[in-house]
């Protein structure tokens, strides 16, 4: 008897110490947060993976017995209903802000892109505009290969804008080296490695003049690094965190400064401050908004910030725009509008406060982030200059807020969205249905874009679509497909380039449908397994016809200029043809497009990432296409322009293309080439 008590007391004490252990591996203790607890908890935290299986399965539990013994949990796994939905209004409207505006300062100081190109995407505002006009449309003819870097290392997508200043350009190579060339020769300089991770400087680099030091940092980010290094000779800054390393929540995109600090928006989701010099973490800011009166609300992560930042360093305002909540097409566990996901945000980094924020989609479904950078500029408005921040998105909207306030410039309409056929899913009662900005991509699928390249691709799509859910926010019903074109559909993550002198608006885009199926429900009666975030939802798959064409009717990709003081299309042009459909007379196809644009006071725009490997040069009156080169392989971000020794280039990253490679395999090969361009010499 004497032995079973200590036998029990010793198991016990194992049970005690062993539960004790795995509480501590799930703390995290950070006290730089200035609006969440520093002691929190998570299963993220935990360094083992059966420790992390065996508590998601021990997380499940609540799940169970909050349906046995509660009525708020049991109303949760309820199926929304049909009735209910449809009383409701068939549209609401945010009306557009006419008056009360603050005096529009930006077009006093807007950033203008000369001879240097010192922040990817054209600055902090993000305009990625060039002023330079020494390459027109009278000579554009005679654009000619300047130079070609190939970094002779891996072959790999590269999505960083290159920079340049003082006759140098930096940008990061495929094998993850940081290399600087003499930007009218292309000859290297230096080349730095970074040692971790494969993605350094992914969507882009800062160069920042230290005149306390008398330094030119190049700043950018490594995942869950941030770098900082002397331009001139690639050497990291030493007394900036570990010899020029400081350690980061995982970022993408590219830093910005306010009043000397680097401020980056890290994937957690958070914005996080560090000191310019020494790299020192001063606080961070956690981007999550619940509702805690939502039944399992605490299980929502937040929308991260991967799309990109911009600022107004004058005021000390950061602007983001986010992603979609995960898991992306299950939203049971994130009831609620999901607040901060698929928004523009605008962030108050002196008073370390959001000053506003404007969410897009509600609840998001359909994979409809806010993929590209925001964009600061100005627009002419009920006889006013307007301070705005301007956003392109997958569902082909363009978002226009005044910059103080967040307030729409248009009507923003919401019409009355299908409720869903899931249990535990809760949707938002309206989405976004709006007449202007003009949408410049597709959105809702519909029975007419059904291809009709011939009547057996037309019978082939029809068929798949059959038993399909589609047309205006369509929800997903288990073993039925949902046809959308969200995914890869609308403005991907190199958004799009504004004139801020003429307030037009060039944006890439794509229209392609996918196709998505539920294969299970969870029925919380049977059993207690939640797979996969209660549901399992079928890989994404394209909606093609016969030949692995869109199953619908072009143009496929395309490219816009839209007027942002009235909203309105000037003008839309197919973006890039498919050889073999070119051969047999359909040249004006479009296709999927990664590259981005970037526009010129020489009234032209520069345009690549299309599967045909053309850099294209299109003019910015009428959307002609005046100039095209063939590349080494295809354009994988937003060309840039410069000026050394009295010539203006255009330089184009052409290393083929991450997110293509991944809708055209086989029609997509990766690379390393840098291709600069001048005019030809009289």
């Amino acid at each position: 008897m004497r032995l079973f008590k200590y036998l029990s007391l010793f198991i016990l004490s194992i049970v005690f110490f062993v539960l004790l252990a795995v509480l501590y591996d799930l703390s995290y203790y950070d006290p730089s947060y200035v609006n969440r607890s520093s002691i929190t908890f998570s299963k993220n935290n935990l360094n083992s993976k059966k420790i992390k299986k065996i508590y998601s399965s021990i997380e499940k539990i609540p799940y169970f017995l909050g349906y046995r013994f509660l009525e708020s949990h049991k109303k949760f796994w309820e199926i929304e209903s049909v009735e209910k939905r449809n009383k409701l209004p068939s549209t609401i409207v945010i009306p557009s802000k006419k008056d009360n505006f603050q005096a529009g300062t930006a077009i006093k100081n807007i950033e203008r892109n000369f001879s240097n190109w010192t922040r990817s995407h054209g600055g902090y505002s993000n305009l990625r505009f060039s002023n330079l006009d020494l390459i027109n449309r009278s000579n554009i003819s005679n654009l000619e290969v300047a130079w070609i870097y190939k970094s002779n290392d891996v072959k790999k997508s590269i999505q960083a804008n290159p920079i340049v200043k003082d006759g140098f350009i930096y940008f990061p190579t495929p094998g993850n080296f940081i290399v600087c060339l003499d930007a009218s020769s292309g000859k290297e300089i230096w080349k730095y490695k970074v040692e971790k991770g494969f993605h350094a400087a992914k969507r882009g680099l800062l160069l920042w003049e230290d005149k306390k030091n008398r330094i030119l940092r190049l700043i950018f980010t490594n995942d869950d690094q941030l770098i900082s290094l002397n331009a001139k000779n690639g050497k990291p800054i030493k007394n900036f965190g570990n010899n020029g390393i400081i350690k980061i929540g995982s970022s993408p995109t590219t830093p910005t400064i306010i009043d000397e600090q680097i401020v980056i928006g890290s994937i957690i989701p958070a914005v996080e401050i560090y000191d310019v010099y020494n790299g020192n973490l001063k606080w961070k800011y956690y981007l999550r908004k619940i509702d805690k009166d939502l039944t399992n609300s605490r299980d929502f992560k937040g929308g991260s910030p991967w799309g990109g930042i911009s600022s107004d360093n004058e005021n000390g305002i950061l602007f983001l725009t986010t992603g979609n909540a995960g898991p992306y097409f299950v939203g049971i566990q994130r009831p609620g509008k999901n607040l901060y996901a698929d928004s523009v945000i605008a962030f108050d980094v002196r008073n370390k406060k959001i000053k506003w924020y404007f969410q897009e989609t509600c609840h998001d479904l359909w994979n409809n982030d806010i993929a590209g950078p925001p964009i600061l500029t100005t627009i002419n408005k009920y006889g006013k200059r307007i301070d705005v921040v301007v956003a392109v998105s997958k569902t082909g909207n363009t978002i226009i807020l005044d910059k103080n306030t967040g307030e729409p410039i248009f009507d923003f309409i919401k019409k009355k969205a299908p409720v869903s056929k899931l249990p535990g899913q809760k949707t938002c009662e309206y989405q976004p249905s709006l007449k202007l900005p003009e949408p410049f991509a597709r959105n809702e699928f519909k029975l007419e874009h059904i291809t009709n390249k011939s009547s057996e691709d037309r019978e082939h799509v029809l068929k798949q679509i059959k038993k399909a859910n589609y047309g205006f926010y369509p929800t997903h019903e288990v073993g039925k497909f949902t046809i959308s074109y969200n995914l890869w559909g609308g403005a991907q993550w190199p958004g799009a380039s504004i004139d801020p002198d003429k307030n037009i608006l060039y944006v890439t885009a794509h229209d392609l449908p996918t196709k998505f199926k539920v294969f299970s429900s969870f029925d919380i009666n049977k059993n207690l397994e939640l797979k996969n975030n209660l549901l399992d939802i079928g890989k994404n798959n394209k909606l093609d016809d016969l030949e692995g064409y869109p199953g619908i009717t072009p143009p496929w990709g395309s490219l816009t200029a839209l007027n942002l003081n009235s909203g309105k299309i000037l003008w839309q042009v197919p973006l890039g043809y498919f050889e073999e459909l070119k051969k047999r007379g359909m040249k004006d196809t479009g296709t999927a497009n990664f590259g981005g644009a970037t526009a010129t006071a020489g009234n032209l725009v520069f345009v690549g990432g299309t599967l045909d490997k053309l850099i294209r040069a299109f003019d910015t009156q009428t959307g002609e296409e005046l100039w095209s080169h063939k590349l080494p392989y295809i354009g994988s971000a937003p060309p840039t322009v410069y000026a050394v020794n009295g010539e203006q280039f255009i330089i184009i990253p052409a290393t083929g293309g991450m997110s293509l490679a991944r809708i055209y395999p086989d029609l997509v090969e990766q690379g390393d080439a840098f291709v600069a361009f001048k005019l030809k010499k009289n």
